[in-house]
């Protein structure tokens, strides 16, 4: 026979082991990307930003990086502390609720798709693309794909459609510039420079 106090020592460890669900009002917002899984792409490249400075906000040997939407659209871009895989990533929207689910990705300049898969525990459907001297962008998110790991696309060329795949809480394009895989500052056209951490509005004007 099991002693009461016995029983109570061992409900009072139970309560003490297990964890408390996380607190918060229904429909609340909840960040996205905040805890990507540990061997995601995702987490992989914020363990790279660690130690390595971001570059200074120069124009010089940038390509010309355009915002990766069609023309005549405007779209929010922020971004917030913590986001991953960095401050300098921008999580862009065109609409509210599900208003940005199927809008088309345009590449932000021509060059070659280096890695175009799915991250579960972080960015779901990317695309990344090389366009040369250690430049990169990357899109994430997305519900679609359409280019496959070397191909050449073209400026205006759609690559995607916009979606809410991997660790996410609503549909939006994630953004980055990247120089020698540290995310950078990011900057569309020879002068617009996106505010961190936003938001603000973004427009493609040329390379339609």
């Amino acid at each position: 026979m099991i002693r009461p106090a016995l029983v109570a020592a061992a409900a009072l460890a139970a309560l003490t082991l297990a964890p408390l669900a996380p607190a918060g009002a229904a429909g609340a917002a909840v960040p996205d990307e905040t805890a990507p899984a540990p061997q995601s792409y995702m987490a992989q490249r914020a363990a790279l930003q660690t130690g390595k400075a971001a570059s200074t906000m120069s124009t010089l040997a940038r390509p010309l990086l355009r915002v990766p939407f069609r023309c005549g659209e405007n779209w929010s871009g922020a971004s917030r502390s913590g986001h991953s895989p960095s401050y300098y990533a921008v999580d862009l929207n065109w609409g509210s609720g599900t208003a940005d689910l199927g809008k088309p990705v345009i590449a932000s300049d021509s060059g070659t798709v280096v890695r175009s898969a799915y991250d579960a525990g972080g960015y779901g459907n990317y695309i990344e693309l090389a366009h040369g001297d250690g430049w990169h962008t990357l899109y994430a998110h997305l519900q679609s794909r359409g280019v496959a790991v070397n191909d050449h696309v073209a400026v205006n060329q759609q690559i995607g459609r916009v979606g809410d795949t991997g660790n996410v809480t609503g549909p939006h394009l994630h953004y980055e510039q990247i120089h020698d895989g540290a995310v950078v500052p990011a900057l569309f056209g020879t002068s617009t420079w996106v505010a961190y951490p936003g938001p603000a509005t973004y427009s493609r004007a040329r390379d339609c």
